[in-house]
């Protein structure tokens, strides 16, 4: 095995400590295909029950390029539509 290196430094003396860890998506650019409802879209057909908001979108809206503290903004207007939306569709 290779050591690793790119400022990697190993770990060999306690205390060790472990974290639990939860994924979450920072950015996914050109991501989800979303309409005016937040509702998502593969090959210009609605996904029956899937909605989106925040960075999942933010290529459709965006197209190229990023606009900082845009994710928020996003999520906070689509996360609102996408709510109401998948609530309605869930009654």
């Amino acid at each position: 095995m290779t050591p690793k290196t790119n400022w990697a430094r190993p770990i060999t003396e306690p205390p060790f400590y472990g974290y639990s860890l939860r994924t979450g998506v920072t950015f996914t650019y050109l991501g989800l295909k979303v309409d005016e409802n937040a509702q998502c879209s593969i090959d210009d057909r609605l996904v029956s029950n899937l909605w989106a908001a925040g960075e999942t979108m933010a290529g459709s809206i965006l197209g190229q390029g990023y606009l900082a503290g845009f994710g928020m903004t996003i999520g906070t207007v689509f996360g609102r539509i996408a709510g109401k939306e998948a609530a309605a569709h869930a009654n």
